[in-house]
């Protein structure tokens, strides 16, 4: 089959984006055999290609990781996302490989069928209703409509990876390496990331270096944590620059995403002066020139603990 690459340059406009949609196959209820739509960022995405026949076993206590295959000279973990997302389909023959590269760390995932690239409006992207986080838990980051009315799915990848504990780098903060925060500046950062596991990674390590974090899931909630700064510092007679050192803000969230965010605060002049760094699981070189047109002040990718302090530590 032709292969899916997402080497090239960014070229969709601000507020969209492109989505692979793939399927995994379950059962109802009754027993019957439906599909289930899913979607992964395009820039999250090497290639798509049949699954390898050479898969090695390993000894492993986790039930959906098949084994390790070399993929042109690098070994990558194999995931099978149908017993990961706990579907009782084992005699379903699943013949796609999704090989992702996103935190520095290449993985394949099998998944039933490959369909198409989508593109969505990032408006269009919205939080999972209670329904679907009660039968897929924090799996499930948010989800969008098809035009015939048909709900994709987009998973965590991150914690799918976090949670095997596959090389995850440098989570741990080492404090001989981070400064001693400047009594005069304020201490606060604001986190935006729709993934409770990077989110919480993020928070961990600003905190350990002495920060206090306040939180976001998205640009729109984001939104409204320096709304009600920005009128704190009206109250006091001053600007929001003195209520907040920093914003570290992921780029794939629902309802308002990393770049629309960005753009939004830089064209709204009380809030303008904050600075933000972009923290994203995509790599450097896909998005760095967007985020600094933007006027993002650094792009750093997840997650090196250290690599996020020192990006916040920068910021005079």
């Amino acid at each position: 089959m032709d292969q899916l690459s997402s080497s090239d340059s960014l070229k969709s406009s601000d507020q969209v984006m492109e989505l692979i949609d793939f399927r995994i196959s379950k059962r109802d209820a009754k027993g019957k055999l439906t599909e289930q739509i899913f979607g992964i960022n395009v820039y999250k995405v090497k290639e798509v290609i049949f699954k390898p026949t050479d898969i090695y076993k390993i000894p492993s206590d986790i039930p959906y990781l098949e084994g390790m295959v070399n993929l042109r000279g690098t070994i990558i973990p194999i995931v099978n996302l149908q017993k990961k997302l706990g579907y009782d389909t084992n005699d379903i023959t699943a013949d796609y490989l999704v090989v992702t590269e996103f935190n520095n760390i290449s993985c394949g995932f099998i998944v039933n069928q490959i369909k198409k690239i989508r593109r969505f409006n990032w408006a269009d992207v919205i939080t999972p209703p209670e329904n679907i986080r009660s039968e897929y838990g924090d799996l499930i980051t948010a989800i969008t409509l098809l035009k015939n009315g048909d709900i994709l799915l987009l998973l965590d990848f991150e914690k799918i990876v976090a949670d095997m504990n596959v090389n995850y780098p440098d989570v741990t903060l080492d404090l001989d390496q981070v400064d001693e925060i400047d009594p005069a500046k304020p201490n606060k950062v604001l986190c935006i990331d729709d993934s409770n596991v990077a989110r919480n990674m993020a928070k961990t390590a600003l905190e350990t270096a002495g920060y206090e974090v306040l939180e976001a899931i998205n640009g729109l909630d984001a939104m409204n944590v320096l709304k009600d700064l920005s009128a704190k510092a009206t109250d006091n007679n001053s600007s929001i620059d003195k209520e907040i050192h920093a914003i570290v803000c992921d780029i794939e969230m629902p309802l308002m995403d990393g770049f629309t965010f960005t753009k939004t605060i830089k064209d709204t002049p009380a809030l303008s002066s904050v600075p933000v760094i972009l923290h994203s699981s995509l790599s450097r070189n896909v998005i760095s020139s967007k985020g600094e047109d933007l006027g993002a002040v650094d792009f750093i990718t997840k997650f090196n603990a250290n690599s996020l302090i020192s990006a916040v530590q920068k910021i005079k």
